[in-house]
Formats: C-alpha cells, sequence, structure tokens
C-alpha cells in the first residue's frame, strides 16, 4: 500500500455504501459475484435531506481498516475540502438499494445509488 499526497493505493476489499458506478456482466444481488469494477462517489451529506451520510469501508491486504464517511467533506460550503473517491477492479458484487438503511432514500431502487463490495486493487484519491 502506498500514501501519496492523500491518495492511497493498495490491494484488499471495499465496501461502498452510496453513489457509485459499477462496470461489470453479473445481474446485482449478493449471490451474484464476478469480475468487474467500481467507482465509488460519495455525495456530500445534508442534514436537511433525511438521508444517512454515504461512506467507504476499506479492509487492505495490509494495514489498518480505515473508513471514509461523508458527513465529514463538505464541498459546498467553500473551504477547500474535497469529497474523497474510490475505484476497485476485481470481484464484486452489487446492490442498486440501500436495503432500507436510508442512506440512498428517497432514491430507492435508482442504479446509482446502492451498496458495492469490491475484491481487488483499489486506489483511493482524496483519502
Amino acid at each position: 500500500a502506498a500514501m501519496v499526497g492523500g491518495d492511497w493505493s493498495g490491494s484488499g476489499k471495499i465496501t461502498c455504501y452510496g453513489h457509485s458506478e459499477v462496470t461489470s456482466d453479473i445481474n446485482e444481488g449478493a449471490d451474484n459475484y464476478g469480475p468487474g469494477s467500481v467507482y465509488c462517489t460519495p455525495v456530500e451529506w445534508d442534514y436537511d435531506t433525511g438521508l444517512g451520510p454515504e461512506a467507504i469501508f476499506f479492509y487492505p491486504s495490509s494495514g489498518a481498516e480505515f473508513e471514509i464517511w461523508a458527513w465529514d467533506y463538505h464541498p459546498s460550503w467553500g473551504y477547500g475540502d474535497v469529497m474523497p473517491t474510490a475505484r476497485c477492479t476485481g470481484n464484486l458484487w452489487y446492490r442498486s438499494q440501500d436495503l432500507g438503511a436510508g442512506f440512498c432514500t428517497p432514491h430507492k431502487n435508482w442504479r446509482g445509488c446502492g451498496i458495492v463490495e469490491c475484491h481487488g486493487d483499489i486506489t483511493c484519491e482524496g483519502c
């Protein structure tokens, strides 16, 4: 794993809770696990929406686990915050809803927000 200028790269597992783009030939569902890639793009948390904060959890093959929570970053406030994003290429499964967790509502069943778990090569920008 390497940490350079606020970025992190390595191998392991990430779980994205929120907005993401999945590229894979597999269908959604935890029973469907296969090759693909994901780009996790959490959106800024706004208390007034009633949504829970989006997050990315990192489980590196070596080194300490860490988490990115959208409520810790506020790009719209104008203080220079940049929302971290992560890419993973390997094997994954995904769901295009939040399974009742509340971070996608009222956008349930919209394919831009959900849960993705990916095991593979990971790059996080702004971590």
